[in-house]
């Protein structure tokens, strides 16, 4: 698999019900970082949920993606300009960005080719943040199961999954590192909408392609053993580093 292979466009459906939201506060941090709020690039926005929450503290936001079906499943919102692109070649004018976001997806990069126009695109002190998560802690229980999950699909992991699995220790941008808080997304969810995201892992995908098996239906029975009657809260500490130009 190459660094751009699009891993997600097959599962679009799934990837959109199976991805949470960030929190407020981290967005309200990275605001505090920049000099100024004229324009944020959301780089690789999927279907769009960063690019939501920066449209309420940037005056325009352009989100880009190389999934056109992703792209077709974001909202449309006056403040943000969705197009297709890579994160290699965004066609985003020099020198004009505050702030690069890049939430759960740098470890697909060209990282070199990514740093580059990372540097051409911010404006000077302009931030470059970098986030993303491994895996939900719900209970004792059910994280038990989980576990047992997670050893089937590991062989299945594309190779640069392992950049985010090692909490994005080996990425070194050609910028400032900020200091930065610690940070966790929460959802609260049924089983499904647990299984859904499970379900939008690119192993997943690439086990179910493999073997013709639906790991989230095989592991099902296990989770309904362990999961409560009603729904829970579901909570993913966030590996995050941000840099400044």
């Amino acid at each position: 698999m190459t660094h751009n292979e699009d891993h997600f466009s097959r599962i679009a459906l799934q990837y959109v019900r199976g991805r949470m939201g960030y929190p407020e506060e981290l967005y309200d941090f990275l605001r505090a970082q920049c000099s100024g709020a004229d324009l944020a690039w959301d780089c690789a926005t999927g279907s769009g949920q960063a690019a939501i929450d920066l449209a309420r503290r940037f005056s325009k936001v352009i989100a880009t993606d190389i999934s056109g079906d992703l792209l077709a499943l974001a909202p449309s919102h006056p403040e943000i300009t969705f197009r297709k692109a890579a994160a290699e070649d965004s066609q985003i004018e020099s020198n004009s960005v505050d702030l690069i976001t890049v939430a759960q997806a740098v470890h697909w990069f060209d990282l070199p080719e990514f740093w580059r126009e990372a540097v051409r695109v911010l404006h000077q002190g302009g931030v470059l943040a970098l986030w993303g998560y491994n895996w939900p802690v719900v209970s004792e229980r059910i994280d038990h199961v989980l576990e047992g999950f997670k050893v089937v699909l590991a062989p299945w992991w594309p190779e640069r999954s392992a950049i985010l699995h090692e909490g994005y220790s080996s990425i070194s941008p050609p910028l400032s590192e900020l200091h930065c808080p610690a940070f966790a997304a929460s959802a609260v969810w049924d089983i499904n909408d647990y299984l859904s995201h499970l379900r939008s892992w690119s192993a997943t995908r690439y086990h179910r392609e493999g073997t013709g098996v639906d790991l989230t239906d095989t592991f099902r029975s296990w989770f309904e053993h362990v999961w409560p009657d009603d729904r829970v809260e579901v909570r993913w500490p966030l590996v995050f580093r941000a840099f400044r130009k």
